[in-house]
């Protein structure tokens, strides 16, 4: 019977130093830079053009460009939703976005505004996306975790590189 319960303990206690643990920092785990893509928007003529943006195509994205720490970067943000009928639901909202440091896991208040159409462009039904601008603002280079908040309710997360301005180290 101790032979029993001596190999039930040892199986248990090496079951428990088999688990292999991620580097998480805030509870986050996949480090990796989202992906860029492109989408189509009407250019001055009417006609689409090419838009290259940054994050998780048909949910949360940002212009694709370089953000600087310590600056005022200006951006556009995008959002999607399951359906154009969720998505035109979200003109007006009010926009939050919590950026995390990986390095030291510090968050921030990177950006704030409304959901809104951009450059007066009528409403098209069915709505394909809504749009955010304002400012990014990061205070320190490295990979950054957005967290992205529409109403006070998650509406999508992605990870970007933030480089120092030309001249600081």
């Amino acid at each position: 019977m101790r032979l029993i319960w001596a190999t039930f303990l040892l199986v248990f206690l090496l079951s428990g130093c088999s688990e292999v643990k991620k580097e998480t920092v805030g509870g986050y785990e996949d480090w990796q830079q989202s992906p860029s893509f492109t989408i189509s928007k009407s250019g001055p003529d009417g006609n689409p053009v090419p838009y290259g943006l940054k994050g998780s195509k048909d949910k949360f994205a940002i212009v694709d460009g370089l953000v600087q720490a310590n600056s005022s970067n200006k951006q556009l943000l995008h959002f999607w939703c399951d359906t154009p009928e969720e998505t035109g639901r979200l003109l007006d909202k009010d926009v939050k976005v919590i950026g995390t440091s990986r390095e030291t896991g510090e968050q921030v208040t990177a950006f704030e505004g409304k959901t809104q159409i951009q450059n007066d462009d009528p409403v098209k039904e069915p709505r394909e996306y809504v749009e955010s601008v304002g400012y990014l603002n990061l205070p320190a280079k490295g990979l950054w975790k957005l967290d992205a908040y529409i109403d006070g309710k998650a509406s999508g997360s992605i990870v970007i590189e933030v480089h120092d301005k030309p001249g600081q180290q």
